[in-house]
């Protein structure tokens, strides 16, 4: 454990299940050997990749996790990144885009305060979609 890190060597990746396998070194690293005293596994991230102690993650979101925040009711609602509302929350309720988090979890919102939120560029534009047009 102590001298344990990640790979992606393919002779280290094939047979690992699915579920073993992860998008980034670090949450390899921070997965399975949060504990390490010795440090090997970080120590072995290049060093642009390194923790650097910096509040990054609190202030620019998860990526690729977004849940639903209900602190003030349905209504104003909205979905969010930030650290501190995804950890503790059930993988199942978990999205990957902003989007998805909003129409999955505020469809019936007739405030629109989550799609609101959303950055100009993901906003819905009201055109119909291609599925609606056919090919």
């Amino acid at each position: 454990y102590e001298g344990g890190y990640c790979s992606n060597l393919k002779a280290d990746v094939i047979g690992t299940p699915e579920a073993q396998i992860y998008e980034t070194e670090f949450e390899c690293c921070t997965e399975n050997f949060a504990d390490q005293e010795t440090g090997t596994c970080i120590s072995q991230l290049d060093g642009d990749r390194q923790p650097s102690g910096q509040p990054s993650l609190s202030e620019l979101g998860l990526p690729n996790q977004f849940v639903a925040v209900r602190a003030n009711g349905y209504d104003e609602g909205y979905c969010s990144n930030l650290k501190e509302f995804v950890i503790g929350t059930p993988e199942a309720q978990i999205y990957d885009s902003e989007f998805e988090c909003c129409t999955e979890e505020f469809a019936d919102q007739t405030t629109g305060t989550c799609i609101s939120k959303l950055d100009g560029d993901r906003q819905p534009s009201g055109q119909p979609s291609l599925s609606e047009l056919g090919l």
